[in-house]
């Protein structure tokens, strides 16, 4: 068994037919200040059928001076690295590109809120289980894959979706979970709608309440509240009607002048 890593006979099976193989390489990063780690993460992808490209870096710093945003599809961050730990580059990356899906390799989950704030789709707790390990690229692959636009990635019910934004209805705080109205049903998230404000452009993503941000295409009408297509009322925090309503008129004049 490589050091690092937890795996049996029936997960290696596993690992060689849950994975798509589609011709085009799965382009990763690897940052990762222990070697032997570093080979151990290395050695179970090649496990996998899916063609990839790694490039493996021994600290943040060393990867941030080449990053530019769509240059990879997924990125594991040791959480423990030297002068700069991996929250912190994650934070810098999140600087650049809001969709590569971020993974943390690390030995303690005290990180977790912080993996949330940054919408790192995992944390990978060293020793690695392969299975664990699956999911995460299995949701690379599935992002690179969505043909068209923008999209947003959560993990719902500890399955990975992608919704594209054009999908994406209105999103309300409730229960302590955000639940994500689409064409395509519901999907609750343990995410916050603060985090999730980050990751969704303006002006098209309103923040209309405290919880509620509504996608202006899919407005049908507006009063003391917004009346989205779908029939769901998204509410518009009263001190800030008249800002809202104005924003909202700018959005309808740059749309018809064909400005997002």
């Amino acid at each position: 068994m490589l050091r690092g890593i937890i795996m049996d006979s029936d997960t290696v099976a596993t690992i060689s037919t849950t994975i798509s193989t589609n011709s085009t390489a799965l382009r990763i990063a690897l940052c990762e200040d222990t070697p032997v780690d570093a080979d151990a993460l290395t050695a179970l992808i090649e496990l996998t059928e899916i063609p990839f490209t790694l490039d493996t870096f021994p600290a943040g710093e060393d990867f941030l001076a080449t990053f530019t945003r769509g240059a990879y599809d997924l990125i594991f961050l040791d959480v423990y690295m030297g002068e700069l730990s991996g929250v912190q580059t994650a934070e810098r990356i999140r600087d650049i590109d809001t969709q590569v899906v971020i993974v943390f390799t690390t030995t303690s989950d005290d990180f977790t809120r912080e993996g949330y704030r940054l919408n790192a789709y995992k944390y990978l707790l060293k020793p690695i289980v392969a299975e664990d390990l699956v999911d995460a690229l299995d949701l690379a692959v599935l992002k690179r894959d969505k043909a068209q636009g923008a999209t947003l990635a959560i993990v719902t019910d500890n399955v990975p979706v992608i919704i594209p934004h054009t999908d994406i209805i209105y999103i309300e705080a409730l229960n302590r979970r955000s639940v994500i109205y689409t064409s395509d049903g519901e999907f609750a998230t343990t995410m916050t709608i603060d985090d999730l404000e980050k990751l969704l452009p303006s002006p098209r993503f309103l923040r209309s309440h405290r919880s509620f941000i509504v996608n202006l295409d899919h407005v049908e009408d507006i009063g003391e509240d917004f009346i989205m297509d779908n029939g769901g009322r998204a509410y518009i925090a009263v001190k800030n009607h008249r800002k809202i309503k104005h924003a909202y008129d700018d959005y309808l004049f740059s749309s018809a002048r064909g400005v997002e």
